[in-house]
């Protein structure tokens, strides 16, 4: 059945709410309502209504144009009966118990939700329009409180759990508007489109699949930019789907909970209240100034393209059946057989935007240079390998310590025939700015000389990896040791040597117990510089490619307060 999207609106006033009685002891039976211009079959602005059914928690308002004209009105007052059993007894109570109350029209005591059915565009499902004083009058005036708006025609023409879908979707946008009455469009869509699947009205996977070709051609996707496309209501389904199988309901109701109208900082406090473990992804280290969400939004990115469950690891796949074999279809690059031939390309990134880009092409071994300028603040590029027989081989990209960073792929157009790149940027960069970066691909063929460069790159790499092991080691020893004696100095100021007791003597043996027990096995903290002492700083002397004297003078001085 296909599955037609929704989009809600805000009906707004600026200064004093204005409420006209519209109940007293029953319901009006026939009632004029202001609608969406866009929306609507015939683009009008008001339709004129009649009273259909009354229930515990719902009047049913339809249009009578077409409910004149209707034939099978048995038919739809049935399906209605249906879809209000429904909404009270299992979508109202499951949806308040988790998230909390709607924000009550509280039109002369009269708390029932009103459902107007009104004939609509082919494309649009439903909408709701407030009534509120948080922003400009760009809407409709409505008068009426709050309201959901079902498309008319769907009710004959749709099976009960897709109806079901739609109503709920629709009522948690209420819900969603009295906890964050300011909250951005993606972030009240992905509230709602979660309502779906937690509520079980996808059981045949249809919602799922039909979102899920939303996306698939989308090469990149910017979270935050929101056009009522089919692309937007894939990218906030799937995203919503990929939290509720990583995180559970709990993400949701903690994140509508957090009192920020901004729908990323509710997400990352969320993450960091349910799974503070996070801090320790071996993607983004605790070090790392990006968001929880930031590095869960990546994960995500990389699951629609790798997609392949480990059952280590499950961060970077989906669950669901239906998406079992799904990839979106990355933006492809072709490199030339040719040797010696290359591609540049240089793009660019905004906030919050994922692209997903490919590389084919190339004749045996490729290599592929990133470069990421200084005021570009990407710091993890995820890059994907891919063989002839659809296997998939993910890595990680590092731009923490360096700009430019190369790879090597062997085999190109007989083992590999792909492969993707991922770049993505978070929180660390500036709304409403373009960001550049560039990468070059470039054939190198089979000859032993490209062998040769390859081993050379990989022996210059190791060499950098072990100098920043070193580095860190050295910095941690010197928190460590600041941390265990407050009255350490940053520096080393004087020279020390065998005889003498002092503080930073005590100081000195607590930054060499520090680096191992290959330097100060003996981890004697005494403040005496004696020939335990002496012999560890020799160890560390030759560790430096310093003469091994024991002394601790000018030039070892100098090398320990320069690695600090």
């Amino acid at each position: 059945m296909f599955l037609q999207k929704r989009r809600f609106i805000f009906c707004l006033v600026l200064g004093v709410i204005l409420f006209v009685p519209i109940f007293s002891q029953a319901a009006s039976l026939e009632r004029s309502f202001n609608i969406q211009t866009d929306y609507d079959y015939f683009s009008r602005n008001k339709i004129e209504t009649q009273l259909i059914r009354t229930t515990n928690q719902i009047y049913f308002y339809a249009d009578k144009d077409w409910w004149n004209n209707l034939f099978a009105k048995n038919q739809v007052d049935s399906i209605i009966y249906n879809l209000a059993s429904e909404f009270e007894y299992k979508i109202y109570p499951t949806l308040t118990n988790l998230f909390g109350k709607e924000d009550s029209p509280g039109i002369d005591n009269d708390s029932r939700i009103i459902i107007v059915l009104h004939k609509m565009k082919p494309a649009i499902g439903g909408y709701v329009q407030i009534e509120d004083n948080y922003s400009a009058q760009i809407y409709p005036r409505s008068n009426e409180g709050q309201i959901i708006y079902l498309a008319a025609d769907n009710i004959l023409s749709l099976p009960s759990n897709i109806l079901n879908y739609h109503l709920a979707h629709e009522f948690m946008h209420l819900i969603t508007l009295n906890q964050k009455p300011n909250t951005e469009t993606w972030f009240s869509e992905l509230m709602s489109e979660f309502t779906g699947y937690s509520l079980n009205y996808n059981s045949d996977n249809t919602i799922t699949k039909k979102r899920a070709q939303n996306l698939l051609y989308s090469t990149e996707t910017n979270l935050k930019d929101w056009k009522n496309s089919d692309k937007d209501y894939g990218k906030v389904y799937l995203l919503g789907l990929y939290l509720k199988e990583q995180f559970g309901n709990q993400i949701f109701v903690e994140a509508l909970k957090y009192p920020s109208n901004d729908g990323v900082i509710s997400l990352d406090q969320a993450l960091k209240k349910i799974s503070p473990s996070l801090s320790f992804d071996e993607v983004y280290p605790v070090e790392s100034s990006l968001r929880e969400f930031d590095r869960v939004y990546l994960n995500w990115l990389v699951a629609n393209l790798y997609n392949t469950c480990d059952s280590n690891n499950l961060k970077y796949c989906y669950q669901n059946e239906a998406l079992k074999n799904y990839s979106t279809i990355a933006y492809s690059y072709y490199l030339p057989f040719q040797s010696k031939s290359s591609l540049s390309v240089t793009d660019s990134i905004s906030v919050w935007t994922g692209k997903w880009q490919k590389i084919t092409g190339g004749q045996g071994t490729i290599k592929l240079k990133f470069t990421i300028p200084q005021e570009t603040p990407i710091s993890k590029i995820p890059y994907i390998i891919e063989n002839n027989q659809g296997k998939k081989t993910l890595g990680f990209l590092d731009f923490t310590a360096t700009n430019i960073q190369e790879i090597y792929v062997n085999d190109m157009g007989s083992k590999n025939v792909a492969v993707y790149f991922i770049p993505f940027l978070g929180s660390s960069g500036q709304e409403n700015k373009t960001y550049y970066y560039s990468w070059e691909a470039q054939n190198l063929g089979n000859d032993s000389q490209t062998e040769k460069q390859i081993i050379e790159k990989l022996t210059r790499q190791i060499e950098e990896l072990k100098r920043k092991i070193v580095q860190l080691q050295m910095q941690l020893a010197f928190q460590k040791a600041h941390q265990s004696d407050q009255s350490c100095s940053f520096v080393f100021g004087r020279d020390l040597y065998y005889g003498m007791t002092s503080t930073e003597v005590k100081c000195l043996q607590q930054f060499l117990a520090n680096l191992g027990s290959a330097i100060y096995p003996e981890k004697l903290i005494t403040g005496y510089y004696g020939p335990l002492t002496t012999a560890a700083v020799k160890r560390y002397q030759a560790m430096k490619g310093i003469m091994t004297t024991g002394y601790f003078g000018p030039i070892t001085r100098t090398k320990v307060n320069q690695e600090l």
